[in-house]
């Protein structure tokens, strides 16, 4: 992941998972499956020398320049109303766009991209860090993050059913095993997705169309792992997207990934392993894969619901909502839930 600003860097500080971490090079390798191309973009270099070095093949000069579309956008536009007639859209704002928002170009508010551009690769590689785990996730953040909330007085496995009201104000939270009376001095936050939320707020007019991010891990032989030399792999004219080798493992990430909901895991596998085996130029066999499917992971970050969003943050509550999708300035990426969060501490206080 890319770090928009510190946050992220500063979360794992406070759960003590830095030694977790690995910085990689601040580029992005390509293949084309249908051109059989490859290439590489690298963010170390200043915008003008990524101008002048045409890092993808076939392009001149004039194609890089609409970058400078993303300084002045308007809110209503679309990626695609910015770049869709640019000569590098299917090599270049496509995956980035979907890795990023994981929404099409055709529905991404252009506003949104513009944001992250501005806060990353317009200022320079320092902001354009990519980190990865050295293992996974799971130990760089989801176990590390639960000791250190372990520590406080903090309730699991504990749903949230109904929110009791009296005169305007919250008066009782009912979980599924217990009841919280609130008093006038207590002061709540809401970390809820917007489907959770509408079942408790119905009033609320929030997002409702989503996309799904589909991963696909495949455990390989340590002959046949060395066999992906590149540890960013961004796929072109594929089904597959972006792919992130980690010891045995290579993971592939697919954005937008709806039209895969209906589909067998089997079945998915093979699609996205013949992917692999064309950009390594051989038949290889993998020892196991394993799909993670989250159907809701994203909402359509298109122009219409990130004015709805916005419009939701404009009311006046006397309680906060946190949450990657709280953030209607950047996209809902980590990045986004962890400024939520430290934003949520700050309104109360």
């Amino acid at each position: 992941m890319f770090s928009a600003n510190n946050s992220f860097f500063n979360f794992c500080q406070t759960v003590g998972s830095l030694k977790t971490l690995k910085i990689l090079p601040s580029n992005l390798n390509f293949f084309d499956i249908k051109k059989k191309e490859k290439w590489e973009f690298g963010f170390e270099k200043k915008i003008k020398e990524i101008i002048n070095n045409y890092p993808i093949p076939n392009t001149s000069f004039f194609d890089y320049l609409s970058v400078l579309k993303f300084i002045f956008v308007t809110r209503r536009s679309t990626v695609f109303d910015l770049v869709g007639d640019s000569n590098i859209y299917k090599e270049f704002w496509e995956p980035l766009t979907l890795a990023v928002m994981n929404t099409s170009p055709k529905f991404a508010s252009a506003q949104i991209l513009s944001n992250v551009l501005k806060v990353t690769f317009f200022r320079g590689r320092k902001h354009c860090l990519i980190y990865q785990p050295k293992e996974n996730w799971g130990k760089t953040l989801i176990e590390p993050a639960i000791s250190f909330i372990q520590k406080k007085r903090i309730n699991f496995n504990e749903s949230l059913k109904r929110i009791h009201f009296k005169d305007g104000n919250i008066s009782e939270l009912v979980f599924t095993k217990r009841v919280i009376k609130i008093k006038s001095s207590d002061r709540i936050i809401f970390a809820i997705p917007p489907t959770n939320l509408n079942k408790l707020f119905p009033e609320f007019k929030l997002p409702s169309n989503y996309n799904t991010i589909l991963n696909v891990h495949f455990k390989l032989s340590k002959k046949d792992i060395y066999l992906f030399d590149k540890k960013i792999i961004g796929f072109i004219n594929t089904k597959s997207h972006w792919m992130f080798v980690k010891n045995q493992y290579i993971s592939i990430t697919i954005s937008d990934a709806n039209k895969f909901n209906s589909m067998d895991s089997k079945e998915i596998a093979n699609i996205i392993w013949k992917e692999m085996c064309e950009y390594v130029k051989k038949k290889i066999n993998y020892k196991s894969f394993q799909i993670v499917r989250e159907k809701k992971a994203t909402y359509i970050q298109s122009p219409k619901n990130i004015e709805m969003i916005t419009n939701f943050k404009k009311k006046r509550f006397p309680y906060v909502f946190a949450g990657d999708w709280t953030q209607n300035r950047l996209p809902c990426t980590i990045e986004a839930s962890i400024l939520s969060g430290k934003k949520a501490i700050e309104d109360l206080v």
